[in-house]
């Protein structure tokens, strides 16, 4: 269940621009904890007509299963010559899909010591009858004019089911011989059902000094939706 707490509008300013403030409460009914929401909103005038919006506002949340827990829905500045001069009879309309997470280890793996030879790793494996990750391909880059190195970590995945995975995530830690984390990356893509994607994390700007005896701590995490919400509700001058 999700309800309106707070959609109010400020200005418009001396450019003429309003700001939006909004925000939702979720209860989790669900079996899972929620872990991440991805929303859009549209803002009409009096007449239902649509001045603007937003879509793909993506928030991290954690919402343990029978918990509520309130999270802001981004919208842009909109001109307020837009409302013909009426603020007060506007309405906002807020959708939300709220996913769970599946994480999975993928080892930590040593920084190729030769731009030669790369790191190949077999440690592909299957998500169910879905997903099927296809290993990992760790590259050193070669000394740049600045005597800087880069890595990049290729992981292949395939989507062999009929879903759609809104969020497949790759994360590689650059950990230095003491274990302390240097640096992080992401990658992430949606992944269409029956459908092929590599994933490529990339370190730049390393010294070769440093890298030596540093290794990469890897993970993948999958998002899948398990509810989805609308709400409704006037805009007031806050």
């Amino acid at each position: 269940m999700m309800k309106l707490i707070k959609a109010e509008y400020s200005g418009p300013d001396s450019d003429d621009d309003l700001n939006f403030d909004i925000e939702v409460a979720y209860e989790n009914k669900s079996d899972h904890d929620v872990e991440w929401v991805k929303s859009s909103c549209l803002i009409l005038n009096k007449s239902g007509i649509v001045i603007g919006g937003n879509q793909d506002d993506e928030t991290d949340v954690y919402i343990e299963p029978g918990e509520t827990e309130t999270f802001s829905v981004w919208s842009p500045y909109l001109k307020g010559a837009n409302f013909a001069g009426d603020l007060g009879n506007n309405e906002i309309i807020v959708d939300s899909t709220f996913y769970r997470t599946e994480f999975h280890k993928m080892g930590e793996h040593s920084v190729p010591e030769s731009t030669e030879k790369p790191s190949l790793i077999e440690n592909g494996f299957d998500i169910g009858d879905m997903i099927k990750v296809l290993g990992t391909n760790i590259f050193l880059q070669p000394e740049d004019e600045e005597g800087e190195q880069g890595i990049e970590v290729k992981v292949g995945i395939r989507n062999v089911s009929d879903v759609h995975f809104e969020k497949v995530e790759l994360k590689a830690e650059l950990l230095d011989k003491k274990g302390n984390e240097i640096e992080e990356s992401f990658d992430y893509f949606a992944t269409n059902a029956f459908s092929s994607r590599t994933l490529t994390a990339s370190f730049w700007g390393q010294k070769p000094s440093r890298l030596k005896s540093c290794t990469i701590k890897l993970s993948f995490t999958i998002y899948q939706p398990i509810s989805s919400a609308t709400v409704t509700g006037k805009i007031k001058k806050g």
